[in-house]
């Protein structure tokens, strides 16, 4: 938001652009299609989508962090792999025969700018304020914040390791609440190689909204063509941010129009079976005790 900030007005070139691209993402315009919108409308500045998405990223100044990682997924260079040079779990070469080149690539989308620009927005951050405003009812569950794990975190104070800070979650107004999930499908029609969203929900929106796909916040893609031997590696980066997100960072109200500390937290996480057991390091739905909740057994299937 840097750019914006320092000229805080767009030109007619700029918003042409810009509403240009937004109706490529909201009604998913294939990019064969996007690219003659330029001969349709010559008279506008509609540049080739590479162009276009260049633009609008420097428009943003929002820039994604890219980690190495093992071509098989194993393990993202992160966090206690920084270091390695080979991966721990293939032994397979972080970089090509040149050693600079990365086999594979993590795109990682911080969430921190992303949360100072929903709460810049005069509309998001009114529709935000459903936390703060929502009254729970102890005969009935209507939502999340009705649960007692979010009440329990609202008498809980804020861990950073073993230092105890003075303020508890959910303490101010304008705290948020998130939810991750993630889960893997195959990009190929033979299914043979797997991909791995991460996403993350902003509970704080009204429950009719939080789920919608313009709401959703992306965090990246475990590339695959594998399963994640440490998933943790991937989720190394926003564990970092999180971290951060509790103590607090500077952000703009659009509504009292001032500077105020975000603070965010990570209230829950949900998903498949294979996906749960892989966040929690547990064992899958195969295992001898599938479930995280009891001990029931899972039964042999002899002929198998």
């Amino acid at each position: 938001m840097d750019v914006l900030t320092e000229c805080n007005i767009l030109d007619e070139s700029d918003l042409t652009l810009l509403h240009a691209y937004a109706l490529k993402l909201e009604e998913c315009l294939t990019d064969k299609a996007f690219n003659k919108l330029c001969f349709a409308f010559p008279q506008s500045p509609i540049d080739s989508l590479k162009n276009t998405e260049k633009h609008v990223q420097f428009l943003s100044g929002f820039q994604p962090m890219c980690y190495c990682c093992c071509p098989s997924s194993c393990v993202c260079y992160t966090g206690p792999y920084e270091t390695l040079k080979k991966c721990p779990k293939c032994n397979t070469d972080c970089y090509k025969a040149d050693g600079t080149t990365p086999q594979a690539i993590y795109e990682y989308l911080p969430i921190i700018p992303r949360l100072r620009a929903v709460l810049a927005s005069t509309s998001y951050a009114t529709k935000m304020q459903y936390q703060s405003k929502h009254e729970a009812d102890p005969t009935k569950i209507t939502d999340i914040f009705d649960g007692t794990h979010y009440r329990s975190l609202q008498e809980m104070f804020i861990m950073i390791g073993a230092e105890e800070l003075p303020m508890w979650c959910f303490s101010d107004p304008h705290d948020i609440a998130l939810g991750l999930s993630a889960d893997g499908f195959g990009p190929f029609k033979h299914r043979t190689k797997t991909a791995w969203p991460i996403i993350l929900f902003n509970y704080n929106l009204p429950p009719e909204e939080r789920f919608l796909k313009w709401n959703i916040i992306s965090i990246g893609v475990v590339p695959g063509p594998k399963k994640p031997c440490d998933f943790d590696s991937f989720l190394w980066p926003l564990v970092q941010e999180l971290l951060q997100l509790e103590i607090g960072v500077s952000a703009f109200n659009a509504i009292t129009k001032d500077i105020f500390f975000l603070r965010a937290y990570l209230i829950i996480i949900f998903g498949d079976i294979p996906a749960v057991s892989m966040m929690m390091c547990m064992k899958g739905h195969n295992a001898i005790s599938p479930c995280h909740m009891c001990t029931i057994k899972g039964v042999h299937i002899p002929s198998l």
